[in-house]
């Protein structure tokens, strides 16, 4: 199976907080992934809203951003449907939004961000705000669908199939791969000795 680096910076965190018993919400969060790039989902009460960064991305119509949600969420699929990341036990709806330290219910239909700043689930002033009261984040709920279907991954409990963590352990190398290096490298130092040996063959 062949990874983007986009998709090798996912999967080694998957990999790398196994068993720790969080769920792959709170793995992204403690690591900062989608933070980093400027991007939150909300979860609370099955919103499965994604929300962007105006200031790293200043056009709502823009595709950068985008395209790493997309990234993530096929990659979500493509290694639930190779058998490679399964979960376990019961679902847990915390954390309320990923891509963010902290976040709890204010009030109905409210979530307080990191103390400084707000989320608004509904009605005319629906959206992310700063502890300046301006709105920091774009919202979109075009993807509901694709992220309602990865809910059950994304707040249970999980674990990595050994061929995935083997593929990490070997730097995403496969086994045919890993075989043909060593092939290659056998064949360069063979290469070598038979020309050192000619050069000594020659001077004595």
């Amino acid at each position: 199976m062949k990874f983007s680096k986009e998709e090798k910076e996912i999967v080694k965190v998957m990999v790398q907080y196994e068993n720790r018993g969080w769920n792959l919400a709170s793995v992204l969060n403690h690591c900062h992934l989608l933070e980093k790039h400027g991007i939150g989902i909300v979860n609370a009460d099955n919103a499965d809203l994604v929300c962007l960064r105006k200031d790293l991305y200043p056009d709502y119509f823009g595709n950068r951003g985008k395209a790493y949600i997309d990234i993530f969420i096929d990659l979500m699929k493509k290694l639930i449907e190779n058998g490679d990341f399964m979960c376990s036990g019961g679902f847990r709806s915390d954390p309320l939004v990923i891509g963010s330290v902290h976040s709890e219910w204010k009030k109905i239909g409210v979530i307080a961000v990191n103390s400084t700043e707000t989320i608004i689930l509904e009605g005319p002033f629906k959206g992310w705000y700063g502890a300046d009261r301006e709105e920091k984040y774009w919202i979109y709920d075009m993807w509901k669908n694709q992220l309602s279907s990865i809910d059950r991954f994304l707040y249970s409990n999980y674990y990595i199939s050994e061929e995935l963590k083997d593929l990490v352990k070997n730097n995403f190398k496969t086994d045919e791969e890993i075989r043909f290096a060593k092939q290659q490298l056998i064949t360069w130092v063979s290469i070598g000795v038979s020309a050192l040996l000619g050069v000594l063959g020659i001077i004595f």
